[in-house]
């Protein structure tokens, strides 16, 4: 008989190992790694940031789904929301999106698709009645990622005049606590 040993883990749970440690990684940096307040609304986590833990973003040069360019106007706070046309929160969430982005007309909204089709995105703005400018997120969200990862869609950014993060909602949220995360932003 041999006494060797055969490994505990195989490769394909090693691999599942490593994928579990990097989004525990990535989902705790997100909501503990920084001087931020996290509160938990309906299953959505906002997080004010506070000004002196903000990340600036990379500059945004994308091209709207009818090839319009998509960048941050300057001394705007900016709504940024990475979204796509099959994610069940997304449908939710637009609504409220839409209505905001009426209602605060001083703030530049984007949404920026991840995974999706133009097809399945312009079908979804047209029955969303998206007014905002939308494009495809994969190109930036590759440049964001290593300064502040995703972990899942919905997620918006809300970022101050000077294009950092000051606040981040992850998953769809409730009108009345968007509008209090988006209000406080625009106060300071």
């Amino acid at each position: 008989m041999d006494n060797v040993r055969k490994p505990i883990l195989g490769f394909k749970n090693t691999l599942i190992a490593m994928v579990l440690a990097f989004i525990a990684g990535a989902v705790t940096f997100t909501f503990v790694g920084d001087n931020s307040s996290a509160i938990s609304i309906d299953g959505a986590k906002v997080k004010i940031i506070a000004e002196s833990s903000r990340k600036t973003v990379p500059l945004l040069n994308a091209a709207s789904y009818s090839d319009e360019p998509i960048k941050f106007e300057e001394n705007k706070i900016v709504v940024l929301n990475f979204w796509a046309s099959w994610c069940g929160p997304c449908q939710q969430e637009t609504p409220l999106l839409v209505n905001l982005a009426k209602e605060f007309p001083q703030v530049q909204f984007i949404g920026l698709t991840s995974d999706d089709t133009a097809d399945d995105a312009l079908s979804f703005a047209d029955q969303y009645e998206i007014e905002y400018q939308i494009g495809n997120g994969d190109e930036y969200l590759a440049e964001l990622t290593p300064i502040q990862p995703i972990a899942g869609l919905p997620t918006t950014f809300i970022l101050d005049t000077e294009h950092r993060i000051a606040a981040k909602v992850i998953g769809a949220i409730s009108e009345k606590e968007f509008r209090k995360a988006l209000q406080t932003i625009l106060k300071n």
